[in-house]
């Protein structure tokens, strides 16, 4: 990595317009109208430095890395893959939004990533699909969907759309038929900064306020779709090594494994890749952007009985957040905690067989957002294609809330889902 000083205190000594600030307090803290995407509202007013280095960490999420060694426009920066699958977090975290649709024409796009689980395979953690010249790319996702009809008990039908998967152009081997496949869309990134302040004890009570069958468990952290990352700057750091092929301090190796011996051979862009001036300007973006949206309003009927079917039980409308300012209440509604959504929610292996999966409460704060900006792709998969669809896939320790949502009228039913899409 060239010139990286030089780029930073170039961009910290530039006078840049703040963009608005989020509310200062109560369930709209944290949240801020988003007017022009190149300026992000930060949840609290930051400094002149601080604000800066916000900027730029926006720049570095938004650049898309080139190859070691290539001549380089301002703003770019090299270094990306071998192998990889997206060259910028921008492209699967567009504008910090959640990942559009999985696939079109049965083939996976860049928000989405196939993870590998079980036993470790000749492809790492992540299968990279695409490659600088002369590495070749490992392969690639086909997704197949076929819908499943049901009907309400009033008899209004629904159809579900059920994404299946298989890994097709192989490079490097056959994968055992034990592999987990982890298929995951991007998450969404606003108010990253605030999940990760969440205080121990407002997770632990929110854990003991639910009824015991819906009780969720403490994951290892509070990031991914499996609360698998304990912080933001650790989610950040795999992103970058495994999807990006970027080292940083705390990941200095490429994700090439023993069969891949082009991938370990190919030129690097520094050591590390990411320079540690870049990660900080990375987290302090992450961890000061605001969530898009006023806060909902509660007094409404879809509010009402959003909770009353035992919704909020676990898309919590708030917890307690410790900032350098004080403690501060969000609602960002989720528990952080895991729980088991049955099996069609679950993780396959290649043969089929369902995995028992656990999923961290996906926050929902932002959603109003993200239904406003393009195709709809909800859950771990990106295979619901409406809110209501999400609703209908809870399953397992969730079975009795969706039942109690499919028992309302038509008329509440539609109350209820335009109070999630208004979050």
């Amino acid at each position: 990595m060239r010139i990286v000083r030089d780029i930073v205190a170039t961009s910290l000594g530039v006078a840049l317009v703040a963009g608005s600030v989020a509310f200062a307090s109560g369930a709209g803290f944290g949240r801020a109208e988003f007017v022009d995407p190149r300026s992000r509202p930060t949840i609290v007013s930051l400094d002149a430095e601080t604000l800066a280095r916000f900027h730029f960490g926006h720049i570095v999420h938004d650049t898309a890395w080139v190859e070691a060694g290539h001549a380089m426009p301002p703003h770019q920066y090299d270094g990306v893959g071998p192998l990889f699958n997206a060259p910028s977090c921008q492209e699967c975290h567009g504008e910090g939004a959640r990942g559009r649709a999985a696939g079109r024409a049965g083939v996976a796009e860049h928000a989405f990533v196939m993870k590998l689980g079980g036993a470790p395979t000749a492809y790492g953690a992540v299968l990279n699909t695409a490659a600088l010249p002369g590495v070749e790319a490992e392969g690639r996702v086909e997704i197949a969907h076929r819908e499943r009809a049901g009907a309400y008990p009033d008899g209004t039908p629904w159809s579900l759309r059920e994404p299946s998967y298989r890994l097709v152009g192989l490079a490097y081997g056959a994968v055992d038929a034990t592999t987990v496949l982890k298929p995951r869309v991007g998450a969404a990134l606003f108010g990253a900064g605030l999940l990760d302040a969440v205080t121990p004890a407002a997770i632990d009570a929110a854990m003991r306020a639910q009824p015991a069958e819906l009780r969720g468990t403490r994951g290892p952290g509070r990031f991914g779709w499996q609360a698998d990352s304990p912080s933001l700057r650790d989610q950040t750091e795999r992103a970058l090594a495994g999807e990006m092929g970027l080292t940083t301090d705390a990941r200095p190796g490429d994700d090439c494994t023993p069969s891949q011996a082009a991938c370990r051979e190919a030129r690097h862009g520094g050591a590390p890749e990411v320079p540690v001036e870049f990660l900080e300007a990375m987290l302090t973006f992450l961890r000061n952007t605001a969530v898009p949206g006023r806060a909902p309003a509660r007094d409404t009927p879809g509010a009402r009985l959003f909770d009353a079917v035992g919704c909020g039980a676990c898309h919590r409308d708030a917890l307690t957040a410790r900032l350098p300012r004080g403690n501060v209440t969000i609602a960002p509604y989720t528990d952080l905690l895991l729980h088991d959504l049955g099996p069609g929610l679950s993780d396959r292996r290649v043969d089929g067989a369902p995995v028992k999966s656990l999923w961290r409460t996906a926050p929902l704060w932002g959603l109003r957002y993200h239904l406003a900006h393009g195709e709809t792709a909800l859950m771990h998969d990106g295979r619901a294609r409406s809110v209501e669809e999400a609703v209908l896939w809870h399953d397992g320790q969730a079975r009795g809330v969706r039942r109690k949502f499919e028992a309302l009228s038509a008329a509440d039913r539609a109350a209820l889902l335009a109070f999630v899409a208004s979050l």
